[in-house]
């Protein structure tokens, strides 16, 4: 019965978007849930949002701050698979930070991201079966990554809490006074002059490193459900210009006379300014504005931090230890190196499949007047993402698997190498 409950509410088998008007914030009610939690609507904000928040900043500060203080006490007493571990927590929160002043500073671009979402439903539920029916197949799509991606968030930080909680099970089961042994902490702890084996700073850090983990969790579930929403949104509009582009000159036949003329002509024009409304509301450059900093900043880190998680991890294997939340960590950092890439390449493919769209109809047939613009459109589609910098690459999968390449390279220049662990 609860497996059934779950396929229904997966599959929105409950609920009916094949006539009338959708509300977007019915249909992706995860999506919808976590931009309220943020504050990053143009409706009033609830009261238990400023308490998420204020938790979510209180520990994003706290754990980033004891994760520099861990990251300076590796670097002194030169531990490389501390240095790893408390550097990655490092760029992991620094990046949470960044996402966080990003909903305030880029406010306005969510907001209007909204407010153009729900125009795009408003303005699907006035087209035909045909092209309701293509909108709703992308946004179930859209739906079903997102129900994914906050499981898979939900399954890693409950995974990380129970190891920790596990762990501290485990050792006081086998532990016995006098063995010289320690209550142990899963996340590297360490500030000057306080004893974190000890009572109450070991209770108040184990609590609170599992509180983090949560917080983390729950800022990551944010970006991500954002950044899929909002490329496959761009993508759906794209397939909808894609669509009139191919119906242009549907139904235009030769003209026989004056009359006939006029009216295929103004049929044509009228169809031809929807396709340019719809194809200047492409959001690109409001993405563009919001995440490119944060792509930016993915780019840079991502191929030393998962070159050293990887090697941290395959040294503490040759040593015969199993460093669980290292190998999460590097697992993770491949993810959401690739999520993103993912999502462009794919955008990238739809836009430029509006030019084939151009190219493939009777455009002979137009009309002098209409030609230019088809001409625009399929320049405008054929540019680049608005997502490059000096010094970065475009990103892409060919951006994912040169990364990727770099890491290994790293990877295999340190195994070689003689370090001492």
């Amino acid at each position: 019965m609860l497996l059934k409950k779950w396929k229904e509410f997966y599959n929105k088998e409950d609920f009916d978007y094949s006539t009338g008007y959708v509300d977007p914030y019915q249909f992706h009610r995860t999506f919808y849930f976590v931009q309220s939690a943020f504050q990053v609507t143009d409706e009033p904000f609830k009261p238990w949002t400023y308490v998420s928040k204020t938790i979510t900043l209180i520990c994003g500060i706290g754990v980033l701050t004891d994760a520099c203080f861990s990251f300076y006490h590796a670097i002194d007493i030169f531990d490389m698979g501390l240095i790893t571990e408390a550097g990655t927590y490092v760029l992991m929160l620094l990046y949470k930070m960044m996402t966080l002043t990003i909903t305030k500073v880029n406010l306005p671009s969510y907001i209007h991201f909204m407010k153009c979402m729900k125009d795009d439903f408003g303005y699907i539920c006035t087209k035909s079966e045909k092209y309701r029916k293509v909108f709703f197949e992308t946004q179930l799509a859209t739906w079903k990554l997102c129900v994914s991606t906050c499981l898979f968030m939900f399954c890693l930080a409950n995974s990380l809490v129970l190891f920790a909680i596990g762990s501290l099970f485990f050792y006081l089961a086998t532990h016995e006074p006098g063995d010289g042994t320690n209550r142990p902490l899963v996340f590297p702890f360490w500030a000057p002059g306080i004893d974190y084996t000890s009572s109450p700073a070991y209770d108040i850090a184990f609590n609170f490193a599992n509180i983090g983990v949560l917080a983390c969790t729950y800022n990551y579930t944010f970006v991500l459900q954002t950044n899929i929403v909002w490329v496959r949104q761009i993508a759906s509009k794209a397939e909808m210009i894609e669509m009139c582009i191919t119906d242009l000159l549907e139904g235009i036949q030769p003209a026989n006379n004056e009359e006939e003329k006029r009216h295929y002509a103004n049929l044509i024009n009228y169809r031809m300014r929807e396709i340019i409304s719809q194809h200047q509301k492409m959001l690109l450059d409001s993405y563009a504005s919001v995440f490119k900093k944060c792509l930016m900043f993915e780019q840079l880190v991502s191929s030393p931090v998962i070159c050293m998680l990887a090697y941290c991890s395959a040294e503490k294997l040759d040593a015969g230890e199993i460093h669980t939340v290292m190998i999460l960590l590097c697992v993770g950092a491949i993810l959401i190196l690739f999520l993103p890439c993912y999502l462009c390449t794919y955008l990238r493919m739809k836009v430029t499949r509006i030019c084939d769209a151009c190219w493939e109809i009777r455009f002979w047939d137009a009309g002098p007047n209409i030609r230019p613009y088809l001409i625009l459109i399929m320049q405008r589609c054929l540019r680049p993402l608005p997502l490059q910098a000096p010094g970065f690459q475009e990103v892409s999968i060919k951006t994912f698997s040169s990364k990727m390449t770099s890491a290994y390279s790293l990877f295999n220049m340190l195994r070689q190498a003689d370090l001492d662990l």
